[in-house]
């Protein structure tokens, strides 16, 4: 078979079993994305290699880069600024603080229980870190949460992808070798940080002003050019961004914030805009998210799995009962400003599921073939089955519990619907 209709069927395959997960993941309560990711397995080149992509690395490379700028730019536009910029030092704190703190923990587990190079256990540690935006976003949606505590959460998951992604681009570097001293690496994540912003807010907004209603430059406003200012601002910002040194990753994730945050800067486009836009990355989306999980089990070694995956495993646990929570308190407890209620703490400390950017992440590090990658992506899947399982199905009962649902059984809400706009 040729490689472009090996590719065509790979795709495919991973996309049409997708299509069949969606319902299993409903009828059986289980995550959508541990179907995705099995899916992967089963049909990857080490199981029945229906799906294999090692022949044509660029196609895997573009597919995780891609659908990595993608949830990065949908983090941004989950950020509500009209409660974000009371909140924000909280925010700042729990998604950089406690992503780096985070990452040094389980980098420190993972090196002292399978005695791997600092340098991968970082990558690791870094990896993980994140949180999955794309998860709590839907399941806020349907609790009565406090507005400022789920703008918290939501927050974080989008900023700390952002801050993981910049992490694992500086220690992938290290070993990969760009030895850089501990101050020459600091500088650079800087750098990459500053610029990656300053482009990103200056392409979202320049897109987000061609949009605007009422505008004599809105050429775009047309329904159908939702999918036409979407899909370049987010591709534009990240070019951009590393073609100056700076980081993709961060630009995508501030041109979507700009975006989200259109009636805020009052460049809001028309009503029709809105609704294409929000529709077609409602889409988009679910398309990432399948070939992401998919292509993570896919490349998922068992050997590696079966040697590695029982960390993943540990991991997930410690990161559950002892460090998410000690993270969480040493982050949030010195933000006075906005006096946050042991309970909403105690709730904080529940939420921290890993998702999409780790899958993302660690799928880019095995096409990337950099040292450690397969053992990476290993316990990185572990890590996402536990949390998945056991954080996700009860993060209800949790609120519940600390008596922070307003409302009946926690019905569906207001704060948690959609409000961005294009």
């Amino acid at each position: 078979m040729g490689q472009h209709l090996l590719v065509f069927q790979s795709l495919a395959l991973l996309l049409g079993a997708g299509l069949i997960a969606l319902p299993l993941a409903r009828w059986s309560k289980v995550p959508d994305l541990l179907w995705f990711m099995a899916a992967g397995l089963l049909l990857g080149p080490r199981v029945s290699g229906l799906v294999n992509l090692t022949e044509a690395p660029g196609v895997s490379t573009l597919v995780v880069t891609g659908g990595a700028v993608f949830m990065l730019y949908e983090g941004g536009r989950a950020i509500d600024w009209a409660v974000f910029r009371r909140i924000w030092q909280g925010v700042a704190l729990l998604a950089v603080l406690g992503t780096v703190l985070t990452a040094l923990g389980v980098a420190a587990l993972a090196a002292w229980w399978l005695g791997v190079p600092w340098l991968v256990a970082a990558l690791l540690g870094a990896v993980v870190a994140s949180t999955d935006p794309a998860t709590i976003v839907p399941l806020f949606a349907k609790l009565r949460l406090p507005p400022r505590l789920a703008q918290l959460l939501i927050g974080e998951a989008a900023l700390n992808d952002a801050v993981s992604a910049l992490l694992v681009v500086l220690v992938a570097g290290s070993l990969t070798g760009a030895v850089l001293s501990p101050g020459g690496i600091v500088v650079l994540g800087l750098r990459m940080l500053v610029v990656g912003a300053a482009i990103g807010l200056i392409i979202g907004g320049l897109v987000q002003w061609g949009v605007a209603e009422g505008r004599r430059m809105a050429i775009w406003n047309a329904r159908e050019a939702a999918v036409v200012s979407a899909l370049p601002t987010m591709a534009l910002a990240y070019l951009a961004a590393v073609s100056l040194g700076g980081s993709g990753f961060i630009a995508a994730f501030a041109a979507g914030m700009v975006r989200g945050n259109a009636h805020a800067l009052g460049l809001s486009p028309s009503e029709g805009h809105q609704v294409e836009h929000q529709s077609f990355l409602w889409h988009l989306g679910t398309l990432v998210r399948i070939l992401l999980f998919g292509l993570l089990g896919a490349e998922v070694v068992p050997s590696a799995l079966v040697k590695v995956g029982w960390l993943g495993v540990l991991l997930a646990l410690a990161m559950i009962v002892l460090l998410r929570p000690a993270v969480v308190w040493a982050s949030l407890w010195p933000d006075r400003w906005a006096r946050w209620r042991p309970s909403e703490l105690w709730f904080a400390s529940w939420v921290r599921e890993t998702g999409v950017m780790a899958a993302a992440l660690a799928s880019l590090l095995v096409v990337e073939r950099v040292p450690g990658a397969p053992e990476v992506a290993a316990v990185t899947t572990g890590v996402l089955v536990v949390t998945m399982l056991v954080q996700v199905p009860t993060t209800a009962a949790w609120a519940r519990r600390l008596g922070l649902i307003a409302g009946p059984g926690g019905e569906l809400g207001t704060e948690g619907g959609d409000r961005h706009g294009g």
